[in-house]
């Protein structure tokens, strides 16, 4: 299967919801591999397959990942797909927003044996402001 950039779209616009939606909890978090190769890395060397990822997915119970796309761009010719998102960090006890940001992220894709698209390799850029990240370390205890 050749992908297209509306075949691209499609499954990216698809994919932000469902990574807000399901990603986050165990009984749902098998339906992400729909999205998900099962080799995903991220560039930071951390996440180095998707079991690993979804582990860290549940590594933060009381902090609910709310991902809004607000741009997409697409290079069919190298199957990439970069989005610029807003992150909300929610208390899932009480739905207020904990946090809000910024970040671009570069989305390497393959084209599965099974003719489907999947996301390779991932690479965060987050906004840069000291006093969100921060608060980002602290909500997801990064680096301790």
């Amino acid at each position: 299967m050749e992908s297209t950039y509306s075949d691209i779209a499609r499954f990216m616009e698809e994919y932000f919801p469902a990574y807000s939606q399901y990603a986050q909890d165990l009984e749902t978090q098998h339906l992400m591999d729909k999205f998900y190769a099962p080799e995903l890395s991220f560039d930071d060397d951390v996440v180095s397959s998707r079991a690993q990822w979804y582990e860290m997915c549940l590594s933060h119970p009381a902090v609910q990942d709310k991902l809004t796309l607000e741009h997409l761009f697409i290079d069919v010719k190298q199957k990439e797909a970069g989005a610029l998102l807003k992150t909300q960090a929610v208390d899932r006890a009480t739905g207020d927003v904990l946090l809000e940001l910024k970040m671009n992220v570069l989305y390497s894709l393959i084209i599965d044996r099974n003719e489907k698209i999947k996301i390779l390799k991932v690479r965060v850029f987050l906004e840069s402001d000291p006093q969100k990240i921060a608060k980002l370390s602290q909500l997801y205890a990064i680096g301790s």
